[in-house]
């Protein structure tokens, strides 16, 4: 079963096996990683709204659904995922810690969502570069409006490749770049980056949300911070996993990758290793119907 799933998976876009053991371990860690960095589950000036419904989209092992529905006992909180896997891993976690208010359920992003319209007061996504590409973004995005209440919020976090003063875990990371340029799942023009964080204000404009913002957050996983030992050892799980992804994208060879894999973690945890993970996250408004297309941009005021 999980072999049949893990090839359904693939074939949405998933560059990793997302239902590897060690991968909902990583997934569950960088989500309370990223929260800390990121000052909390939702943005600033967020916290103070009165928020009923909340959908999380490709919620995984549900990480971000949990602590959201922990903070906000009063909120219905959901989380979707196309894994059976990992939606029974979520649900069990939300009975352990006695969360009734968070749910979880079986569905594929990249169909129609069986939800109704204008439905949730907040509809996050986080972390969906490993599965969307340039053509799919865009009816992702609009799908996720058009589940949001007008004047409800859309909210996307991404991330980009990290970066570091190690030459093979560098090298790594660029083979991860060429993979996904190759594969046709970065944006144009080609360049070092995988291009989503410059879009992410795009995708919710042209989706109907209006005064939008954005913040950028840096994760420090050098040597000596608090979130290197994590950090890095997420890093271990996710280079692994890669591997197939890499060497069936042509960009690498199993010799090549080896080496490199080996070196990278010794760059990792040496005394002198510095790294830096950058994600960007947008937020904005679901247009009302009867809203002026001119107020379309003006200033946001997120306070309660």
């Amino acid at each position: 079963m999980v072999a049949s799933q893990n090839h359904i998976l693939r074939g949405c876009g998933y560059v990793l096996d997302a239902e590897n053991a060690a991968e909902t371990a990583r997934l569950m860690l960088r989500d309370r990683l990223v929260n800390e960095v990121m000052g909390g589950v939702l943005p600033e000036g967020v916290e103070g709204r009165h928020l009923e419904s909340i959908l999380d989209l490709a919620c995984g092992p549900g990480g971000w659904v949990l602590e959201t529905a922990q903070c906000y006992p009063w909120a219905r909180v959901t989380g979707i995922d196309i894994s059976e896997t990992l939606i029974q891993y979520a649900r069990a976690q939300a009975q352990v810690q006695g969360l009734r208010n968070a749910c979880f359920e079986v569905m594929d992003l990249l169909e129609p969502l069986p939800l109704p319209d204008d439905d949730f007061d907040l509809v996050n996504a986080r972390d969906l570069t490993g599965l969307l590409t340039p053509a799919t973004w865009p009816r992702v995005v609009h799908e996720a409006s058009r589940v949001c209440r007008p004047g409800g919020i859309l909210r996307l976090t991404e991330f980009e490749r990290p970066i570091s003063n190690g030459a093979a875990f560098t090298q790594l990371q660029e083979l991860t770049r060429r993979a996904f340029q190759r594969t046709g799942r970065s944006f144009p023009p080609p360049s070092h980056h995988l291009g989503i964080l410059p879009r992410l204000a795009s995708l919710l404009r042209d989706a109907g949300c209006c005064q939008i913002q954005q913040r950028a957050y840096v994760l420090d996983f050098s040597a000596g911070s608090e979130a290197h030992e994590a950090l890095c050892r997420g890093y271990e799980v996710e280079l692994l996993l890669i591997r197939p992804f890499l060497l069936e994208a042509g960009v690498t060879t199993p010799a090549e990758f080896d080496d490199l894999y080996r070196r990278a973690l010794l760059e990792m945890f040496a005394e002198d290793f510095t790294g830096l993970c950058y994600l960007v996250s947008a937020w904005g408004k679901k247009v009302c119907p009867d809203r002026d297309p001119s107020e379309r941009e003006a200033p946001a005021s997120w306070s309660a």
